[in-house]
């Protein structure tokens, strides 16, 4: 089967659009970057969460610190 039929049977990554890559603002300009849903593949892929990644760096103490220093005024 040849690579359009392949993935045209399969679904076609919908944040990307099937391209492969994505635009990402991350550091204040907006750059290419590659599709962390289809890993550039232009395919789905059904067990990828692209979010998980974000979500462990914030439980993993890449939150925000609070204000207070913990002294009173």
């Amino acid at each position: 089967m040849e690579s359009a039929q392949l993935e045209s049977a399969q679904e076609q990554c919908l944040p990307c659009r099937g391209t492969g890559r994505v635009i990402s603002n991350l550091g204040g300009a907006p750059s290419q970057v590659e599709c962390p849903w289809c890993g550039g593949h232009r395919v789905r892929q059904r067990e990828v969460d692209a979010q998980a990644h974000w979500a462990a760096q914030q439980d993993g103490g890449g939150a925000p610190a609070q204000d207070g220093g913990g002294e009173s005024p």
